[in-house]
Order: structure tokens, then sequence, then C-alpha cells
């Protein structure tokens, strides 16, 4: 049976969006595709409603029967159940309020995920996340990683208690819901048997895919700044080809000096840069080699059809899914020609990221 993982994050500004309502297009849209009428099973993860549902596809004398049963339930996320505070440079953000240890976690898809690989090894196609996301992974509610939290603890009487902890380098924070892959795919969070289970789930023919945005508005810029540049083209410009990108900001010059003073040094000014067109090409695919799509590839040991980096997702009309906004494609052409990116094969362009993403060191 192919079974399916659709998790449906939360719109925490709340202004409409309805992730479940996307995920269960999804889950009609391959039904439908299923003319081989072979029985399919959707594990609907509902992080807003609280609720995972096992809906299964079955075709008793060749007509299509479905039957939902109810797998788990936790908290459902509110208005209520978010907070704000303000960081070290004045910035006020808003956030899951901690203490929610009954709301939805990344934790429990992983979990859900690993079960498959215990005792149905093979069987899933997709795990697909719907919900806002940014270069760094899937944002199921909005939580933060604050690696010395202020977790609460049981009060002795006198009022709301807490004590501030700090982390290790691969611990997660307990309060956070959303996916880090900088310690996802290790331990604690996930030790080698567990990967080893997380991988077993997966179909031949299996992926991930994280239907959300990837926009830096610096990364975004920084290519338009480079596509503007003279003698710039979507195709046949030489690695030793010297451009100067005149249309940058100081914000992209540090973006950018931030990933190549390794290889170039500081760069000599913050309103130009210019330098041959490999080291452009290195910095970018660097860039994208960090982010979440080539990072969960990795860890899962399947591909990830995600938003490729300084691009971003809108909802479709009329099927009621997303894609990628149709105007990036200068950036989807350099990413496509010099970097050997491929799009998902049902032309909502994304990237395909596989497992094990490597950026050829650049030619000085």
């Amino acid at each position: 049976m192919r079974t399916h993982i659709l998790v449906a994050g939360v719109d925490w500004e709340f202004k409409g969006v309805d992730f479940q309502l996307i995920a269960d297009n999804r889950r009609k849209h391959l039904t439908t595709l299923n003319r081989a009428k072979e029985p399919l099973r959707f594990l609907m993860m509902d992080v807003r409603g609280g609720k995972v549902t096992r809906v299964d596809v079955s075709y008793p004398g060749g007509k299509k029967t479905e039957t939902a049963t109810a797998v788990a339930t936790f908290d459902p996320v509110t208005k209520a159940s978010y907070t704000t505070f303000t960081d070290a440079a004045g910035l006020t953000h808003t956030t899951l309020k901690p203490g929610s240890w009954k709301v939805m976690s990344i934790l429990d898809v992983y979990a859900a995920v690993r079960d498959i690989g215990a005792n149905d090894p093979g069987t899933l196609r997709e795990l697909s996340f719907f919900g806002h996301g940014w270069a760094g992974g899937v944002i199921l509610v909005n939580t933060w990683d604050d690696r010395e939290p202020e977790l609460p603890v049981p009060s002795t009487g006198a009022g709301p208690m807490t004590v501030k902890v700090k982390l290790g380098p691969t611990q997660r924070n307990p309060n956070d819901k959303d996916s880090r892959m900088a310690y996802d795919f290790q331990a604690p969070t996930q030790d080698a048997a567990a990967v080893a289970l997380f991988r077993a789930a997966f179909a031949s023919d299996g992926y991930t895919w994280a239907w959300g945005c990837s926009f830096p508005p610096v990364h975004h810029h920084s290519m338009w700044a480079m596509e503007h540049a003279k003698g710039y083209a979507s195709t046949g410009v030489r690695d030793d080809k010297v451009l100067t990108l005149d249309a940058v900001t100081k914000e992209d010059v540090d973006y950018l000096e931030g990933w190549l003073v390794a290889k170039l040094g500081p760069f000599p000014s913050r309103s130009t840069i210019t330098l041959k067109f490999t080291y452009l090409k290195w910095a970018f695919c660097s860039i994208n080699a960090a982010s979440f799509g080539a990072l969960f590839a990795t860890g899962s040991g399947k591909p990830v059809r995600a938003a490729l980096v300084g691009t971003y997702a809108e909802y479709d009309d009329p099927t009621d899914m997303m894609h990628v906004h149709t105007g990036f494609s200068a950036h989807v052409a350099f990413y496509k020609n010099y970097l050997g990116m491929t799009l998902d094969p049902e032309g909502r362009g994304y990237g395909v990221y596989p497992p094990g993403i490597t950026c050829p060191a650049p030619t000085p």
C-alpha cells in the first residue's frame, strides 16, 4: 500500500490561509492520479487542528471507498497560543507560548515516518509539508531556536516558575516545534538507528516536498544584481568572466562577502562587487547546499522538492495547491544552466534537491 504523509502547518497571523485545506486538496489530487486503483493510505497531520487522521482509499469492486480513522490528538493552535517578545535589536516577534508541550511538533512527524520504517518499510511515497517556510526549513507553528531558553518547571506554590537552560550543541529547544537541520538528523533528536528507520520508510521513488517559501530578500537581490551585471547571460557565461555588480546594496555586499571572504578576503567596496563568475556560482551553490532542501535530502537519503533559495511560493488558482511564483525565471535559469539543478516533475517551479549536493571549488 502506498503511503503519503501530508502535514499542514499554521498560518500564525491567522489571515485566512488554511493549510489543512491545501493538504486535503493534495490528497484528492493524488487520489485522482491513481488510475491503477491501487490502495492508498494518507496520514493527515493537522497541526492547527491538533489532529492526526488516517485516510485509507480502496477500490472494492472497482468503486472508490475512503475510510477515515482518528490516530492521535494534540492541543489545537489558536491566536491565544501565541505571545510576542522583543529581541536584542529591538524587533518584535510572534512565537508559540513556551510550555506548549501538547502542540504537535516536527518531532511527531519524524516519529510517524520512523513508524512506517519499522512496520511498513519502503511504502512512503510522499512526505509533504504545507505551510510557511524559509531557507532554513519548514515552519509548522513559528517557534525560535533559543539556545538558552527559559523552560517552565512545576510550581512550588509561589506562582509560575522557569529555569534558564544552556543547551548542548545538538540539543533541540524543548519549546521548538519547527525543523532544525543542524540537529534533526543526529543524536539526541535522531541517532543512527532512528535515521536508519526514517530512511527505511521511503519507497524507492519516494521524496519529500516542502511547499513553502525560501526567500531571503538579500539573496534574491544579490542574484538580481548579478543577472543585471554587464556581460551576464542566462547561458554561456564562462567561469573566468569578470562581472561587476553595480546594482548591489550594502546588505548584498555583506551577504556575499560572508560566503566568499575565506577565498577572496574582504571586499574593497560596499557599493559594488567585481569578481569572476566562478565565485558567484560557488557562493550561490553553497547557500543552496546549506538550505533545508539539500540538508533534508541528505538526512533522509531521498530527494526533496523545495523552493530554490531566493524564490517564494504562492497559492494555486484553481487547483488550490501551491507553486513557485513565475516571476523568478531568471533565478531558475541560473540554477538550471549553471548549477545543474532540476525542477519538480509537476511543473510547479520547485527545485529538486538530491542527497549529497556538492559545490566544486572555484578555479582562481
